[in-house]
């Protein structure tokens, strides 16, 4: 199961008795199990969660990605949520409080902190050796995002047009400085509406002042979209 996608695995944990489950999950690696849950239907997921050893719940939340363990914390009973959140690292657990504090149906509640930024000094070469730092890290390599020294974003490229450029460039001149943007209480609507006519994987996502506070990315947008009965349709077909 291992070297299955996690919605096809997600598919079979939803046909499983409660025992099988955490046999299956505790045989996952934790990053494969944290994509798994993320998968299932809220409800399923927290259940999940509520009955796996505090410790275990907690490395596979602390493995997703900061917006889906969000998403799964903001589903459980408060006393839980707190209780895994304090046996995580502590630099995750803030970052998925700071998520968790946006209402849901806002790009703030979609969006994903992870995200790469560089300094508008930085050369191409030097803005792709960051990538390939930080990369393990964040989920969304596609773009890189320019910030001024009060993180507020001047332009973006993407990673083909760094590959493409030479890289002593100096980023300052190659990128793009008309970034299409939303802000932290927008519409999930304004997201989709940016990304389907401007055909964008991720919208920058601003603060109050201005800020980037995170991306939400097209999958995160389709998921939020999509009928569920055509999300859901895919696991009847195994």
């Amino acid at each position: 199961m291992a070297d299955m996608h996690p919605a096809d695995i997600a598919g079979i944990i939803s046909q499983l008795s409660h025992k099988h489950i955490q046999t299956v999950l505790i045989s996952l690696d934790t990053e494969t199990a944290g994509e798994a849950i993320h998968e299932l239907e809220p409800e399923l997921r927290s259940r999940i969660i509520s009955q796996l050893d505090s410790e275990q719940a907690s490395d596979i939340l602390e493995e997703m990605a900061p917006d889906e363990a969000a998403d799964v914390l903001g589903d459980l009973p408060e006393e839980k949520a707190k209780e895994l959140l304090e046996l995580m690292d502590e630099e995750e657990a803030e970052e998925i409080q700071e998520l968790l504090e946006h209402e849901e149906n806002t790009a703030g509640g979609l969006m994903n902190s992870d995200f790469i930024a560089i300094v508008v000094s930085a050369t191409v070469g030097e803005a792709l050796e960051e990538v390939r730092r930080l990369a393990p890290e964040v989920e969304m390599v596609y773009y890189i995002y320019i910030l001024d020294a009060d993180e507020r974003p001047l332009g973006v490229m993407s990673l083909k047009e760094l590959m493409i450029r030479p890289t002593e460039t100096p980023v300052a001149e190659v990128m793009t400085t008309s970034l299409k943007t939303v802000g932290v209480e927008s519409e999930p609507e304004d997201v989709l509406e940016l990304i389907a006519k401007y055909s964008l994987i991720a919208v920058p996502v601003l603060d109050e002042d201005g800020k980037m506070a995170g991306i939400v990315t097209v999958d995160d947008t389709l998921e939020l979209f999509l009928p569920y009965a055509l999300r859901r349709r895919r696991y009847s077909h195994h």
